[in-house]
């Protein structure tokens, strides 16, 4: 009886359900990643020497300013990668020709 009760439960759910619980997993693995590609990169590369220029924009006058522009451009860049991952698995044809 339950296993009936949680096969149509299953079948009502709506279509963003699925949308919603891959989401997650697709957000927090990019977040992890760029985490790890904004330390990396700024072991490397001081924010505020990579702003001399002839006339940098004043929002991009700091280096905590730095920091945060280039983590939400690795987080951006980390989710599309994660985000045409998800859909490359999901769209996959299965072995049985069907």
């Amino acid at each position: 009886m339950q296993a009936v009760a949680a096969a149509s439960d299953k079948l009502a759910r709506p279509a963003w359900w699925r949308v919603r619980r891959d989401l997650g997993p697709v957000l927090w693995s990019a977040f992890l990643a760029a985490c790890v590609a904004t330390m990396l990169f700024f072991a490397l590369f001081d924010p505020v020497l990579l702003m001399r220029d002839d006339s940098p924009p004043k929002w991009l006058a700091d280096r905590r300013t730095g920091y945060a522009a280039g983590f939400f451009f690795f987080w951006m860049t980390t989710t599309i990668a994660a985000l045409l991952t998800a859909w490359l698995i999901d769209t996959r044809t299965s072995d049985d020709g069907s």
